[in-house]
């Protein structure tokens, strides 16, 4: 079993559960809503499925919205919670463009990293390694878990965090306080280009990330684009 996708976010109404969609907490009881509204209890149940299921390689994907990919995208922006990262981030795990409901970001990504040393920890690494039978596969499992799918994102998650609570820039473009992109992210960008940074249009990394909500409160379904916008 491998290629196994599990959301770490939290939603609009309650939380993300490993292998299932956002949990809808409406006019659920009382008891039952304090039951799953624990901040950790979604980590720490992606925890035990990982130890639970050893054959499984889980790809854990940073809650993103995508434009008009899906409805709840526009709740997010009506509430204020999407933040304005260029496209070139939004990949599931460079960035999560949706401020967390339950969780400040630090402890956030506490959490991610948390999980992802549990996940990539050499133990779980050998046990998913004896609970594949096929050669190829679980090698495949090995290779991915040291490279950058595994211990990169892990470094990456940790300098991320690091950034949070170290640089006030960093963190003010996180709370949404300001829209400056961090130089952490533009010499990411720099780096990825290569020498193809300095064809990079003015202002290629920006972009209106309300577009959808303004559209929406326009009366179009969809937002309309000049053609040489559209191809530029």
């Amino acid at each position: 079993m491998s290629g196994l996708s599990v959301e770490l976010a939290d939603g609009t109404d309650g939380t993300y559960y490993p292998a299932q969609n956002q949990a809808d907490l409406s006019g659920i009881g009382d008891a039952v809503e304090k039951r799953l509204v624990v901040r950790t209890e979604p980590f720490e149940l992606t925890r035990d499925f990982v130890d639970r299921t050893p054959g499984a390689f889980p790809g854990y994907s940073l809650l993103s919205a995508f434009g008009q990919a899906a409805p709840l995208n526009l709740q997010y922006q009506k509430n204020g919670r999407v933040l304005p990262f260029p496209f070139h981030f939004l990949n599931n795990h460079h960035a999560m463009n949706v401020r967390p409901l339950n969780y400040d970001w630090p402890t956030f990504y506490d959490h991610v990293l948390e999980v992802t040393r549990h996940t990539f920890s050499w133990r779980a690494i050998g046990r998913r390694y004896r609970a594949v039978q096929a050669t190829i596969p679980r090698w495949m499992n090995v290779v991915r878990a040291v490279s950058s799918e595994g211990f990169g994102r892990i470094r990456y998650y940790q300098s991320v965090r690091d950034q949070l609570v170290q640089d006030r820039g960093f963190r003010r473009y996180f709370e949404q306080d300001s829209t400056a992109l961090p130089a952490f992210y533009v010499e990411r960008v720099k780096r990825d280009l290569g020498s193809l940074w300095e064809h990079l249009p003015q202002g290629a990394l920006d972009h209106d990330h309300h577009a959808y909500l303004k559209a929406s409160t326009n009366g179009h379904s969809k937002i309309e684009l000049p053609i040489e916008s559209a191809v530029s």
